[in-house]
């Protein structure tokens, strides 16, 4: 006779089958129907993109994505278009480097990480925050080890947008994460202060000035001596991350890097 664990195991299992065939997923990205297999899934968090992702798109949209991998600036993070070589200053850094000290990213900006990040944004599909969240921690993990980081902080939205959306998506990505004791995150580290204009269409110089002293911290020296990561959705320019570094290295920040789901190209 099957254990009691075990039979509510089969039992989940029969009624997830059931609730598959009888009302599939629509994928996020191309629209189409489609069946999720729950039976192979564990109650672990999925490790990767696709599996990650899996609940949300068909498997055709899930090879639609790009990773972010060397060579790339290792300073902003941009990915070289020539894919040999080393990791190396961009031009732009080169000519002017970025206040903070160094940005990585899940992947790149377009396909399907692209329609995931507007669907929580934009679509208020906010159970991608889990998955996507889960993957920036991968990333974060990647890149930084136990130390190197003392505060993480996501960048703000204006109060007004605030309202408009409902929710931070940048703060909805990291209140999850399992992070070392001597790890925080602060929530309100940063606020924004005014209100600008969408950055999208604007050039880098445009960026710059539409978001020039746009942020403060909601408690001075709070960040004095720390080691802060900034987390957003997407790093374009910079410049909205140079905006908030600026602000907390004003504040006294020992260093700030960024991390982001998505950089463009």
């Amino acid at each position: 006779m099957l254990g009691r664990t075990r039979l509510t195991g089969v039992l989940k299992r029969l009624v997830h089958g059931m609730g598959d065939a009888l009302f599939p997923a629509k994928c996020l990205g191309c629209g189409r129907l489609f069946q999720h297999d729950t039976a192979t899934s564990s109650t672990a968090r999925p490790v990767g993109f696709s599996a990650a992702m899996a609940p949300h798109f068909c498997l055709p949209c899930l090879d639609r994505w790009t990773a972010v991998a060397s060579p790339l600036c290792s300073r902003c993070g941009l990915v070289f278009k020539s894919r040999e070589g080393d990791d190396h200053l961009c031009g732009r850094c080169l000519d002017r480097p970025s206040t903070f000290t160094r940005a990585r990213a899940v992947g790149i900006y377009d396909n399907t990480l692209k329609t995931a990040i507007h669907a929580l944004k934009f679509k208020g599909k906010v159970s991608l925050a889990g998955p996507l969240g889960g993957l920036l921690l991968d990333t974060f993990r990647y890149y930084w080890t136990d130390g190197d980081v003392d505060v993480v902080a996501p960048v703000p939205l204006h109060r007004l947008r605030f309202r408009q959306r409902g929710f931070n998506q940048a703060y909805l990505l990291v209140r999850g994460w399992a992070l070392p004791e001597e790890t925080v995150v602060i929530r309100d580290l940063l606020v924004r202060i005014r209100a600008t204009d969408a950055q999208t269409g604007l050039d880098r110089q445009q960026r710059r000035s539409n978001i020039r002293n746009a942020f403060a911290m909601s408690r001075r020296g709070q960040s004095s001596g720390k080691r802060v990561l900034l987390v957003d959705d997407v790093l374009t320019t910079g410049a909205t991350a140079d905006a908030c570094t600026d602000a907390l290295l004003r504040d006294g920040a020992r260093r700030v890097d960024v991390l982001t789901l998505a950089r463009a190209l």
